[in-house]
């Protein structure tokens, strides 16, 4: 289990047992020992993600761990990069990368950085203007996102491999944004930077002491952390907030929503046939229109599959992905359709995304209560999805069922965690006990005792139920009638 999403489970369940409303499926995910992760660990035997060791600051438990985090989340602000990475390794990569880039213009002391606050790191980044070096500042070359921009006010530094030119941004003094070029020698060293305006050529200002404050305020409101720090692209916790700037990135790690981190598990992946790691989950293009016959084409791991059910089209397989034994088992009576390679059939209830220039992906309607969600598509627009969910996330993220059965999937994030504790509750007592057992939370190792029933008798009259169909509220009220009254059980026949 990845050690990220076994803590994440483990946080949420942690929760719903301590306030009460269910207790015995989830005590075995608390008292789960996070040692025995073993993608927890690097080849060196060091803690990658969670700190396992308690006795030197960690969790040794699912449920140790969630009452750190819970005593740290308290007040956030407060917390130190320090005391986050003692129990969270992982954020030590940030503050590494961080000190890196820093220490390139700025003496730092030994751990200096782990003793700031992640709600005053701006405040800590300004107050290093009066320990600048500006001769070392002289050295800037283009690869140095924060000396290039403290010495000429550009941001966003693209190379050109054609031209072999840098292109950047620059911000003039009436905020308005120009494309620029950066003037460098044969060593890398920048010179300077210019743009045009009008047809004549302008060169945005050196840094000088009257403008290093000016420069200084603007590496913690232009820069972004992804311009600060080389981000690899299948980092999800450092590539969640690549866009943050210094002042933003506290408010911004409080909203980074559980879909950006967890989306390879989330959703459904294509399942390698050679016996290779599975790849990311796929992003789809939405459409409308109806899907064609899937035996036109053949077997195809990376399509999304349907079923028609009434001349409606819903996801084969819950999430749209089969093997090619299920293909084959629905190829006689054209059972599956799909509109091939790279798409999916709009539905409401899935999270949309947009693209940007650079081709990131983002989610619609940011800062706002409908983030990630769309009623319809924008015949100019192209929209994103990743689809649906698997059975676990399922559980997690969607709704609980209206009274049509409709559900919807929810981005959740920190901020409305307590939502998200709220719905796994709902989901967890009126989600049936099969659906329970696909997702992982209970295990029937003999799957046939799902199909056995269940008889007995109250007041209303004679009851036989099929286990599997049966709600897991629905079981445990029918096992406690049982148990305080024994000769309610009927035989079963």
């Amino acid at each position: 289990m990845n050690p990220v999403l076994a803590f994440f489970l483990g946080f949420l369940f942690a929760l719903i047992l301590i306030g009460g409303t269910v207790g015995i499926a989830v005590a075995v995910a608390l008292n789960y020992k996070l040692d025995k992760i073993s993608a927890n660990k690097d080849s060196e035997g060091n803690y990658i993600y969670i700190n396992a060791d308690s006795e030197n600051g960690g969790a040794s438990t699912v449920l140790d761990l969630v009452k750190k985090i819970t005593s740290l989340s308290k007040n956030y602000k407060n917390v130190t990069l320090g005391e986050a990475e003692e129990l969270l390794p992982v954020i030590g990569k940030l503050t590494d990368k961080l000190s890196d880039s820093l220490s390139q213009f700025v003496l730092l002391e030994d751990n200096e950085l782990e003793a700031v606050k992640l709600g005053e790191l701006d405040s800590y980044v300004k107050s290093l203007a009066d320990r600048i070096d500006v001769a070392r500042l002289i050295g800037a070359r283009a690869d140095n996102a924060i000396l290039v921009y403290l010495c000429y006010g550009v941001s966003n530094l693209k190379y050109d491999e054609a031209t072999q030119t840098y292109s950047a941004k620059f911000k003039d003094e009436n905020g308005i944004i120009r494309d620029c070029t950066l003037i460098t020698e044969p060593d890398g060293k920048v010179t300077g930077a210019k743009y045009v305006v009008d047809g004549a050529e302008m060169f945005t200002p050196s840094l000088t002491l009257n403008n290093v404050n000016a420069r200084v305020d603007g590496v913690c409101n232009d820069l972004t952390i992804g311009e600060i720090v080389d981000i690899p692209s299948d980092d999800k916790i450092l590539g969640s907030i690549k866009n943050s700037t210094i002042n933003t990135i506290s408010e911004d790690i409080n909203s980074v929503c559980v879909q950006q981190l967890f989306s390879n598990d989330i959703y459904a992946r294509v399942t390698p046939t050679d016996g290779t790691e599975s790849p990311e989950s796929k992003i789809y293009l939405a459409v409308d229109g109806t899907p064609s016959p899937a035996n036109t084409t053949g077997y195809d791991e990376n399509f999304i599959y349907y079923v028609n059910e009434g001349g409606n089209f819903v996801l084969a397989d819950i999430n749209g992905k089969l093997t090619e034994e299920e293909y084959n088992e629905g190829l006689a009576d054209g059972k599956y359709y799909s509109f091939g390679e790279g798409k999916i059939l709009f539905d409401a209830k899935f999270v949309y995304y947009e693209k940007d220039e650079d081709g990131s992906y983002f989610m619609v309607n940011p800062d706002t209560e409908n983030l990630g969600k769309l009623s319809t598509l924008t015949a100019d627009k192209q929209y994103y999805t990743y689809g649906g969910a698997s059975a676990l996330w399922k559980l997690l993220l969607y709704t609980a069922p209206d009274e049509s059965g409709m559900q919807d999937e929810v981005v959740y994030n920190f901020k409305n965690i307590n939502l998200m504790i709220s719905n796994v509750t709902k989901n967890t007592k009126n989600t049936s006990m099969r659906e329970l057992d696909e997702a992982g939370i209970l295990t029937f190792n003999n799957k046939a005792d799902l199909d056995s029933h269940v008889k007995w008798k109250d007041a209303n009259g004679a009851h036989d139920e099929i286990l599997g169909e049966m709600t897991l509220s629905e079981v445990i009220g029918v096992m406690v009638f049982i148990v305080n009254n024994p000769s309610s059980l009927l035989p079963v026949s």
